[in-house]
């Protein structure tokens, strides 16, 4: 499919690089896998990777992203949860290793917010590093 404009989908909410994503720190991790993998008296490593992959994608948002900017962030992600009480989503994501995406079943980690100040009653951020996690 190759890339199609967006890094990464939270259901149908593609979040807008070019406004809230500081692409180069967008981290793609694609984890295989093993299940019962040994290594023989010859220590030959003997693998079973599963098909299943519990994939990693990180990034971090731009930096002085206002309060309304990160509301609007944060709100479209939540309306987008099938399991709230999980913050678990469909999320899609780019892949380079394989130019597409991959879509599966997904987590947000806990969000840490850094606030860098507030300038006439804008709070205003230092970049926050989001995780989604598959299942």
């Amino acid at each position: 499919m190759a890339y199609a404009g967006y890094l990464i989908k939270v259901g149908d909410y593609e979040i807008p690089t070019d406004r809230l994503i500081s692409a180069q720190s967008y981290k793609a991790t694609l984890s295989v896998q093993d299940l019962d993998s040994y290594r023989d008296a010859n220590g030959v490593l003997h693998r079973t990777a599963l098909e299943h992959r519990v994939n990693k994608i990180e990034f971090e948002t731009r930096n002085m992203l206002t309060n309304t900017e990160m509301a609007e962030l944060f709100s479209n992600i939540s309306n987008n949860y099938t399991v709230p009480a999980e913050r678990k989503f469909v999320g899609t994501f780019y892949v380079p290793e394989f130019d597409d995406y991959v879509s599966q079943d997904m987590y947000m980690a806990d969000p840490s917010f850094n606030i860098y100040g507030i300038f006439d009653g804008v709070i205003k951020y230092k970049p926050t590093r989001i995780a989604f996690i598959a299942y």
